[in-house]
């Protein structure tokens, strides 16, 4: 009977791995959320950074063009006072210009665009006409979108009209911003300073009026959500993409104007400081992970040392003071010992039947046949391997022939006592037949079952039973393990006593293997 391959892990190895498998899961999962909401902080900190950013220089813009128009505005009353005076236009020019350096240029326009008055002078604009006449239609203050001027400069127009006291449309006052020089209002975007972050602004026709790339003001911005918004006159933050690269942009409009300022930064940034920091959660995990792996293993090791020693216990079932002996302190393990203590007693009793019953042979005490088969079937089932002597005396026919039944009794009973005397507690001796007998050595090798083979034939060599004298032994050894077909051992044990009798008796023959 098969008992099937030995499982390899061990119960200490289950627990260790599978606890490490759970934590590992979550260690992992911890990780995950972890950098999910690590990552969700750090944009939307970055996105609030630029959004209040862009806010700021926004409303400094404001201020600034809000200030442009208010000059301007007086400049265009004072103006209108004395319009065809030619040095109070002159005057009021070349004031506007040097009073803060807001513009790089003023001019003064009629009612036709015509220009009247400019400042600096060096630039010959007086007598030509403005390029837009979009101010002059509209006949209020009013800050324009970036267009090249007569000189070919990019640049801004700030305006306002210039009425007489009659209410009469005279012309205009404007000062241009030239986007590329240095004037006040590049002072105010460059001031500002945000860390890893680009500052940009745009005019309601999407040209760059300032960038940290001077050679990208005046260009056109393509789709972009963040200036989409901005020109719609919205403020907030969008995470977008700007020439192919993933962008956290805060965006603000600006006051008067109709432009906007974005703010943003590369995404790839606060990437960077999230790996950082995973890195340094990781390094940190480390060490107590460690201790986590150590204290899982002890844990491991005891929980399963009782169950392991029960196990242990399990295949040897008389050591009933060793399954006592076990520190069962869980509840599981605690009704293991309990049933491994029932079944030992179980088995006692029931070897000790057997014992009994081998008691029924009237002549010589040793177990008879059935006590023989019961014990295999236990045994059997238990899986116990076992060894398997098979003795047979020589000649004794010619015992009982010669000296009568009741010499070859005596010489049987002799045996008997032989056979008690060279066996062990839990050797099982049988007597199966008038001369036969079969003695069974639990969790014995078959060397040392020849042993005691060989043992059992010398004593008997030597024994002296009158009135008969000395009568030999022929003996087979075999060995079964759980693989092994029970009747076929002991067809082999009979065909190894059958070879000792061929070979002149008085001889131990052992089978060629073992299982064992």
């Amino acid at each position: 009977m098969s008992s099937g391959s030995f499982p390899r892990p061990n119960l200490r190895t289950l627990l260790l791995l599978f606890t490490l498998l759970a934590s590992l899961a979550t260690l992992l999962n911890d990780l995950y959320v972890t950098y999910r909401v690590q990552r969700e902080i750090l944009v939307h900190n970055v996105l609030e950074a630029n959004r209040a950013y862009a806010a700021k220089v926004a409303l400094s813009i404001g201020q600034s063009l809000g200030a442009d128009l208010d000059r301007l505005n007086y400049s265009a009353k004072v103006l209108g006072q004395d319009f065809p005076s030619q040095q109070r236009r002159n005057d009021e020019v070349r004031r506007l210009v040097e009073q803060d350096q807001s513009f790089n240029t003023v001019v003064i326009a009629d009612a036709q665009g015509e220009v009247l008055a400019s400042y600096p002078p060096v630039l010959g604009l007086k007598g030509q006409t403005l390029r837009s006449k979009e101010p002059l239609k509209r006949r209020q203050g009013m800050i324009s979108p970036a267009f090249s001027s007569l000189a070919g400069n990019l640049i801004v127009f700030v305006s306002q009209p210039i009425w007489n006291s009659q209410g009469e449309y005279l012309g205009l006052v404007g000062g241009t911003i030239y986007l590329r020089d240095a004037n006040a209002l590049n002072e105010v975007v460059s001031k500002h300073f945000q860390k890893d972050s680009d500052v940009y602004l745009v005019d309601g026709q999407r040209h760059l009026l300032f960038h940290p790339d001077p050679d990208r003001v005046g260009q056109v911005v393509g789709a972009n959500a963040a200036v989409d918004a901005v020109l719609g006159a919205e403020s907030g933050a969008l995470q977008v993409v700007d020439e192919g690269t993933q962008m956290l942009a805060g965006f603000a409009a600006v006051a008067h104007s109709g432009w906007g300022v974005i703010s943003q930064q590369p995404m790839s940034i606060p990437a960077s400081a999230l790996r950082e920091l995973m890195t340094r959660v990781v390094l940190g995990i480390i060490p107590m992970s460690l201790l986590g792996i150590v204290l899982i293993w002890w844990a491991a090791s005891r929980i399963s040392r009782p169950l392991s020693r029960l196990a242990d216990l399990a295949e040897r079932m008389e050591n009933i003071q060793g399954i006592r002996a076990v520190h069962a302190w869980y509840f599981e393990a605690w009704r293991i010992r309990r049933a491994m203590l029932m079944g030992a007693l179980l088995t006692q009793e029931r070897i000790g039947t057997l014992n009994h019953q081998a008691l029924s042979d009237p002549l010589t005490g040793l177990a008879n046949r059935r006590a023989l088969d019961d014990c295999l079937r236990d045994w059997q089932l238990l899986g116990k391997p076992f060894a398997v002597i098979s003795m047979d005396l020589d000649h004794f026919k010619q015992v009982n022939d010669n000296f009568g039944h009741d010499a070859g009794d005596k010489v049987l009973t002799a045996f008997a006592r032989l056979l008690r005397q060279n066996c062990r507690d839990r050797d099982i001796a049988c007597r199966v037949g008038g001369e036969e007998f079969i003695l069974l050595l639990p969790l014995t090798s078959l060397a040392d079952a020849t042993d005691v083979a060989q043992r059992i034939r010398r004593s008997m060599a030597a024994l002296d039973v009158p009135p008969v004298g000395c009568t030999t032994l022929s003996l087979g050894v075999v060995c079964w393990s759980p693989e092994d077909d029970i009747e076929a051992t002991f067809k082999e044990a009979d065909a190894c006593l059958y070879r000792a009798k061929q070979a002149g008796r008085n001889k131990v023959v052992a089978a060629v293997h073992e299982h064992l």
